[in-house]
């Protein structure tokens, strides 16, 4: 039986897959490109960084592609194996085939992909939405995480801000491309100047909510805020970075509540910072997750 396309249409696949492709090619390190299988369908991964450095995993945020880690892959790759992954269910080069469900399924997803990759313990960074779902991982699976990175995670320690679901269900609902690149203006993903990232990676992004056949199990995981008593079992450190123009809640809130509950913690509020500092603050960012990375083991507050 031939698997069913999550795409809407052959033509908007070739239109993504060739976009994609073209934004690959601004991948800075060299990579290689792999392919796992688990009973969710076939995860995309791409693989940069030194052989036998530590392992660092990387995952993106809501209805976007690993290529979100554009800015920040040269900086992480130099003295770490890098593995961003495709998040299952969004659109990218990952093939949905069992849907996920719940935050259970996308633990046991990224389990079964890090089985695959023969990656025990690992450090993770997440993105937004992919924030979340390393937090997730990282309750779930606490002995497989080395170190835990946030990079304005969604939801987890405050409820996304009904200005930011108002404005998200206007932009898709229908789906208007002014309203999008507003939208994303508005979170900090903006083109600058002499920027070649940031105009591509948009383009993709529209035309994966364009083309992509999310399957609506996996569309209502948005994420949630995790309990004190979930919070208080994480063993390992955890590094927490929110811009101090967040738009989608209180940073001020989340950095004060993740201090209170969590035992290894370290928190910053990034000067400029909105929800897409991993690029606006790039230098910024990148500097303060590597000099997480590289501590000793040991508790440390802000």
């Amino acid at each position: 039986m031939v698997p069913r396309s999550p795409f809407k249409t052959v033509e908007g696949q070739t239109e993504f897959l060739a976009a994609y492709d073209a934004v690959m090619e601004l991948w800075s390190v060299p990579y290689e490109e792999v392919t796992v299988a688990s009973r969710f369908g076939t995860t995309h991964v791409v693989v940069s960084g030194p052989e036998g450095a530590p392992p660092l995993v990387l995952l993106h945020g809501f209805m976007n592609t690993l290529l979100m880690w554009l800015p920040n892959v040269e900086d992480l790759s130099k003295g770490y194996r890098v593995y961003a992954i495709d998040t299952m269910g969004h659109p990218s080069k990952s093939v949905p085939d069992e849907p996920i469900r719940n935050a259970a399924d996308f633990a046991d997803w990224l389990a079964s992909t890090l089985d695959e990759l023969s990656l025990d313990r690992v450090s993770l960074a997440g993105i937004s939405h992919g924030g979340w779902v390393a937090l997730n991982y990282a309750v779930a699976s606490p002995e497989r995480v080395e170190k835990l990175i946030l990079l304005s995670p969604a939801a987890s320690f405050q409820p996304i801000s009904k200005r930011f679901l108002l404005r998200t269900m206007l932009t898709f609902l229908p789906p208007k491309h002014r309203r999008f690149i507003s939208m994303m203006r508005w979170m900090g993903l903006e083109e600058t100047p002499g920027d070649k990232l940031t105009g591509p990676l948009l383009d993709l992004i529209w035309l994966g909510g364009m083309h992509f056949r999310m399957p609506p199990e996996t569309r209502r995981v948005m994420g949630n805020v995790f309990s004190d008593d979930e919070l208080r079992s994480l063993p390992m450190p955890v590094l927490l970075l929110v811009g101090e123009d967040e738009v989608i809640y209180d940073p001020t809130k989340a950095l004060s509540r993740a201090e209170q509950v969590i035992p290894e913690f370290e928190g910053d509020l990034i000067p400029g910072g909105r929800h897409a500092m991993s690029f606006n603050q790039k230098e910024a960012v990148d500097a303060r997750m590597l000099e997480f990375l590289q501590e000793q083991r040991g508790p440390s507050r802000p």
